[in-house]
């Protein structure tokens, strides 16, 4: 009789889900279908659909770079959310954007299944540098998928957010293009700030020195192996800058142009578009625009072969001064 009360005792004891069951893994709550991507140098956007109460909800979604295309679905918790946003890269304003600090490619809530933001750099060493920022961090908040950080630069104090980073009071970072929002409100703090700097790229220490080195490096050597690739009979191997500042000598002609994918869109009037670039510019420009069936992604390095043509007007403001259209990957 003192066994079997015993055992009833320890059988009501034990919660029945586990025994049957375990744990219920946890999932993001939001769902998205990408319609359609845009990169930038900073940042990805994404326009997408979420199902929401049996309908479809168009949404903006911006999140550090990473490869993706129209047909991907995501998956994601929170974010920022921000209206009136003006992109200068993308010559937009969004009434609703929604800021993320990572987005998941399966339901369930895993750190391995999260896209790791793109590494990206571009530079042109006839581009003059960019004004570089050195701060020092006098307080550091984390919320959510943010880092806030007031910081001091010089006698002038600014407040700063960014993706998530790892970082403390005292220590000093460099930063060298920003987004000003003014009278803006979080959620996550409960408080509005009357000028805040979004960034994309935070460098501790002498990274920015260190960074810029060693991007010059790579465009001379980008650089000087162009200019020993070999022409074939007809086809003209050039840098981007040749092309540019000589297009009348290479319309219609086939050339070969190697350079890194700095912006990559699919599906736009049944191509894929492409920028890249290769260290070398012209009178401040150094942007080459290809159409391609091959799918690429943004920091990708490529050689193309094809046709050049000058002052293309595809309308609906798709006017470009030189392009190369369906141009071929060389492998």
């Amino acid at each position: 009789m003192k066994l079997f009360i015993f055992i009833t005792i320890v059988l009501f004891s034990i919660n029945p889900n586990d025994l049957f069951s375990q744990t219920a893994p946890k999932t993001y709550s939001h769902k998205v279908a990408v319609d359609s991507a845009f990169q930038t140098q900073a940042y990805t956007y994404l326009k997408g659909t979420e199902q929401i109460n049996g309908k479809d909800s168009v949404e903006w979604i911006a999140l550090p770079v990473i490869h993706a295309k129209a047909g991907d679905v995501y998956y994601y918790e929170s974010g920022m959310a921000m209206g009136q946003f003006t992109s200068k890269e993308l010559k937009r304003t969004f009434n609703q954007i929604l800021f993320l600090g990572g987005i998941s490619t399966t339901l369930e809530v895993d750190e391995k299944t999260i896209i790791p933001p793109l590494l990206v750099d571009t530079a042109s060493k006839n581009t003059p540098p960019p004004v570089v920022h050195t701060v020092v961090a006098k307080e550091v908040i984390q919320a959510g998928g943010y880092t806030y950080l007031r910081v001091v630069e010089g006698k002038n104090e600014q407040w700063l957010a960014i993706v998530k980073i790892q970082a403390k009071t005292g220590q000093t970072f460099h930063y060298d293009d920003a987004v000003t929002m003014t009278d803006f409100y979080s959620k996550e703090l409960k408080r509005t700030f009357k000028e805040i700097l979004f960034l994309s790229k935070l460098y501790p220490g002498a990274a920015v020195e260190d960074r810029a080195a060693t991007l010059k490096k790579a465009a001379d050597a980008d650089s000087k192996k162009n200019a020993k690739a070999m022409s074939k009979p007809g086809i003209a191997v050039i840098s981007i800058a040749d092309l540019l500042e000589n297009k009348k000598n290479y319309t219609g002609r086939k050339i070969i142009v190697t350079g890194q994918v700095t912006k990559y869109s699919s599906g736009i009037l049944g191509k894929n578009w492409v920028h890249i670039t290769d260290g070398t510019s012209y009178i401040g420009k150094s942007d080459l625009v290809l159409t391609t069936d091959k799918t690429l992604k943004v920091g990708d390095k490529v050689t193309f072969e094809g046709i050049l043509s000058a002052d293309k007007d595809f309308g609906n403001g798709y006017f470009f001064e030189v392009i190369v259209e369906d141009a071929k990957v060389k492998e």
